[in-house]
């Protein structure tokens, strides 16, 4: 995976200019740096949902990447399992997967009775659940306001998943469990 001197901008506003960064086929990579510095267009770029003034951007096509927004996008007043189940009717289920997040206890909860750290494991449960058989897994600061104890169980769940994995983060202790961490 590769973009190859890209640029993009936002209207005057420039983001990468002439930008060329290989990315492992393997593991979990983790983006960091200082707000506003990319990382999220940077994702949205891979992903398909933004499209570079020039350069080529060389990864699996959208239809093959699990995306995890920066914000939740939980459905309101919808049970946590059915947040999983409408993203993934059939195979491991819903209650596997609030359980693989720590939230076994939560699968009749609504979104709005959750801690914001807990709707945060149910957006990346909803996540990792749809992105099961994709290629690659993108995953915009989906540890926050989750403990550091709690991040390391759900980067060895994400490693488990042998999915090449690319994360934003600003916090030392994600950082510090990815393979690579890119500054941006």
């Amino acid at each position: 995976m590769k973009l190859d001197r890209v640029t993009f901008s936002y209207g005057e506003k420039s983001i990468f200019r002439d930008f060329t960064l290989p990315l492992p086929d393997t593991g979990v990579t983790a983006l960091s740096g200082p707000s506003g510095c990319g990382k999220t267009t940077l994702l949205r770029l891979i992903a398909g949902l933004e499209q570079p003034q020039s350069g080529s951007i060389n990864c699996p096509p959208p239809g093959e990447i699990a995306l995890m927004f920066q914000e939740d996008r939980l459905i309101p007043r919808l049970p946590a399992c059915r947040q999983i189940e409408i993203v993934r009717p059939k195979g491991r289920g819903a209650a596997d997967w609030l359980r693989s997040v720590g939230l076994g206890d939560e699968i009749d909860a609504a979104p709005e009775s959750l801690s914001g750290g807990m709707r945060r494991r149910l957006a990346l449960a909803r996540c990792l659940a749809y992105g099961q058989d994709k290629r690659l897994l993108l995953l915009d600061e989906p540890f926050t306001g989750v403990d550091a104890e709690r991040i390391q169980s759900l980067i060895a769940l994400i490693r488990s998943m042998d999915i090449p994995t690319i994360f934003t983060a600003h916090d030392a202790e994600s950082l510090q469990m990815a393979d690579r961490v890119v500054e941006l």
